[in-house]
């Protein structure tokens, strides 16, 4: 078994402020550190995803940190595709965040109709929340079964990870 944080912030910009009030939660944006590098992945506004050193968020005030224990393989995986992925240079999902305000306002039927309204390169892009579904999948294949990955917010992802409701 191997260690993984999960690491939820808010941060000052306007997109923090929209996603906090949007999904009435007290965090915009969730990365995940791989414990053993001390290694962080996320997507980043203007960045896209990226992998950098696991400290970067130590001194946060608004911080909250989940930490798991997944099998050695599922880690080592997961690893891999982060860095495959940071190799192919993801941009940041500026569309996705707007179907997910959607979803957040009308429900998960109305965020899947807003992603099938958008152009079809935005499924090459990703945001923070789905990074982690798609990792986490690999550790746990049902985790958010039937649900588009691209519509989870931070704030589903923390419910979860904290208590096991994700609803």
């Amino acid at each position: 078994m191997k260690a993984v944080t999960l690491i939820f912030v808010t941060g000052s910009t306007w997109l923090d402020s929209m996603v906090t009030t949007v999904t009435r939660s007290r965090w915009s944006h969730v990365a995940l550190r791989f414990e053993k590098e001390n290694l962080l992945v996320e997507a980043l506004v203007r960045r896209g995803l990226i992998l950098q050193p696991g400290h970067k968020y130590d001194s946060w005030p608004i911080r909250m940190e989940i930490s798991r224990t997944i099998p050695s393989a599922a880690y080592d995986e997961m690893l891999a595709l982060s860095r495959r992925w940071a190799e192919e240079t993801i941009a940041y999902g500026y569309r996705t965040c707007a179907a997910i305000g959607l979803k957040e306002f009308f429900g998960w039927k109305v965020g899947d109709w807003a992603l099938a309204q958008l152009p079809a390169k935005t499924e090459e892009t990703m945001v923070c929340s789905e990074l982690i579904v798609k990792l986490w999948r690999i550790a746990a294949p049902d985790f958010f079964a039937g649900r588009e990955p691209r519509l989870v917010s931070p704030d589903e992802l923390y419910r979860f990870f904290q208590d096991g409701s994700a609803e």
